[in-house]
């Protein structure tokens, strides 16, 4: 299977670490790709979409992870090649993630356009690195709530804030086959490791026998 990380992470991060774990003992593998492909100033949505859209028809996985902006991500790819992936699951996944983006970082946007790059937080690095501008400009590019067709299941904090559960209910309005399991948590999980893991298996299962 394939795991796509999240916003300002890597392939080493923690509930990707802990799945590919957990799986290995199943004798599965999970693979973990970088997104930014090592060069977090210059990467854009587009450019990881085409990186997932590679690996997909390289591996044909059975199933397709993301976490946070991975999982938007996953979600914009199933929707543009629904025969790819059997199926998804989506870790709290940042839909609206350009809006939701630009009112969060309210006047550091202007700022960001004239500088040319912005420095985030990486969890990959520990440290802040610079992002050029682009990114912001292609994530407008890409629809707030992808239309996927295949089988998905959203797993999701009630107590999010950073992707509140509103936006998973307006999602999965729109994309009846899309399964949501609600957890008392927040945005990071970390402490629904073992439901996720579970939860996560019993998709496995079903996308290797090909039933929602």
């Amino acid at each position: 299977m394939l795991y796509l990380h999240g916003f300002c992470s890597g392939a080493g991060s923690a509930k990707g670490t802990y799945l590919a774990d957990r799986f290995a003992g199943e004798g599965v593998e999970v693979v973990r790709p970088d997104l930014d492909g090592g060069d977090f100033r210059h990467t854009t949505m587009s450019d990881q979409l085409a990186l997932v859209d590679r690996l997909v028809t390289a591996l044909r996985p059975a199933l397709l992870i993301g976490s946070s902006l991975g999982g938007y991500l996953a979600a914009l790819h199933a929707s543009r090649r629904p025969q790819s992936c059997p199926a998804l699951v989506l870790l709290a996944p940042a839909f609206d993630f350009h809006r939701r983006l630009v009112r969060v970082l309210g006047p550091q946007v202007p700022a960001w356009r004239d500088a040319g790059t912005l420095d985030f937080f990486h969890y990959r690095y520990g440290e802040p690195m610079a992002l050029g501008y682009a990114f912001l400009e292609d994530a407008a590019v890409h629809e707030a709530f992808p239309e996927v067709k295949v089988c998905t299941r959203v797993l999701h904090g009630l107590h999010d804030e950073t992707v509140p559960p509103r936006v998973i209910r307006r999602f999965a309005r729109r994309c009846p086959q899309v399964d949501v399991e609600w957890f008392s948590t927040d945005h990071g999980m970390l402490d629904a490791t073992d439901r996720i893991w579970l939860s996560v298996k019993e998709a496995y299962r079903s996308a290797r026998r090909r039933t929602c």
